[in-house]
């Protein structure tokens, strides 16, 4: 198992291939090619915030967690459905897969959280270009030998219609519960032709219903964190379901270190929030019970309040039956 609080990067004003396998845990020549070529065509350039441009930063985050925040959990729901239904829209009008990328993705001022340091991205889709690596990373380290890969808490697709690029033919599907999302994918298919399929899920209350394809990998991405520590219902379904393997990336509250200010305002931030917590701790507890094998624990990087960007492997172990017999 991999485990990485946040990695040592060397002083840099721009995230490269050496940079990206740092942040992935692997050597540089261990990067895909798809993944290379994603840093080449991205401008990951930046400046890191001193002196008064940092103290800015510092106070406004320090005013963010004085104020008024909203926090996840169930009543959010409708608020889920307001901004897809926003982005649904703007899809519908264009018809560019390119409208379905969230707003957070889009501010240009946006202050980021690169291992350990507070700085300025000079493209304003630093972000989105990350999580554009990110991708194909995935793809080729993780789901590349699923039979289908499923994303629950898939918003707007934007990962899901990625994911069908990159493994064309594989069928994607993306669950989630605002049905504003399935309208998006029904729209996707349409268009495309692509095995994508959308289906309402409520990860606070998982469908027994629903059986996931033999041989199929789980996805994550950002939507465990609005879970808060009510993560059992949905980690209990997919134990029952066995998957090939299960992907997340989310924050993981838990490596932050509470001694440093830079992560301590983030871990206060996440907490004021209502974010994800105590799931690390609990897979652990499962791999040491012998029922699942953690296989990654990663921390990569943030937004300006908290590291959002992590990852979690992990897959059920084979169990015996009442017979004694191995099952996968």
């Amino acid at each position: 198992m991999t485990v990485a609080l946040h990695a040592p990067l060397a002083p840099a004003s721009r995230l490269g291939h050496a940079e990206f396998a740092t942040i992935f845990g692997v050597a540089t020549d261990e990067l895909p090619p798809a993944t290379r070529a994603a840093i080449d065509a991205a401008d990951f350039s930046f400046t890191e915030l001193t002196g008064a441009d940092l103290a800015a930063v510092e106070a406004r985050v320090r005013g963010v967690l004085g104020a008024p925040l909203k926090v996840s959990g169930p009543g959010r729901q409708p608020d889920w459905e307001a901004g897809w239904g926003d982005l649904l829209a703007r899809f519908t009008r264009s018809g560019d897969v390119a409208d379905l990328e969230p707003h957070y993705f889009r501010n240009p001022s946006r202050t980021m959280r690169v291992l350990g340091r507070y700085v300025h991205p000079h493209d304003p889709r630093f972000e989105a270009s990350f999580v554009g690596v990110l991708h194909t990373w995935l793809v080729a380290r993780h789901l590349g030998d699923a039979s289908a890969v499923y994303e629950f808490g898939c918003g707007p697709g934007h990962n899901v219609v990625a994911f069908s690029r990159l493994l064309p033919g594989r069928p994607i599907t993306g669950l989630d519960w605002a049905p504003a999302s399935q309208e998006i994918l029904a729209r996707v298919a349409r268009s495309s032709g692509a095995p994508v399929g959308g289906r309402r899920f409520d990860m606070f209350a998982p469908d027994p219903a629903l059986t996931l394809a033999s041989g199929s990998a789980v996805v994550t991405i950002g939507a465990m964190e609005q879970l808060g520590t009510r993560y059992a219902p949905f980690a209990d379904f997919l134990l029952t379901q066995r998957p090939r393997l299960c992907v997340h990336v989310e924050p993981i509250h838990e490596l932050y270190d509470r001694g440093n200010p830079f992560d301590d305002v983030a871990a206060r931030y996440a907490e004021r929030r209502g974010y994800l917590r105590g799931f690390l701790p609990h897979l652990r507890a499962l791999a040491d019970a012998g029922r699942i094998e953690l296989l990654e624990v990663r921390r990569h990087l943030g937004s300006e309040f908290h590291d959002g960007w992590g990852s979690l492997v992990w897959r059920p172990r084979p169990h015996r039956n009442d017979r004694g017999e191995t099952r996968p």
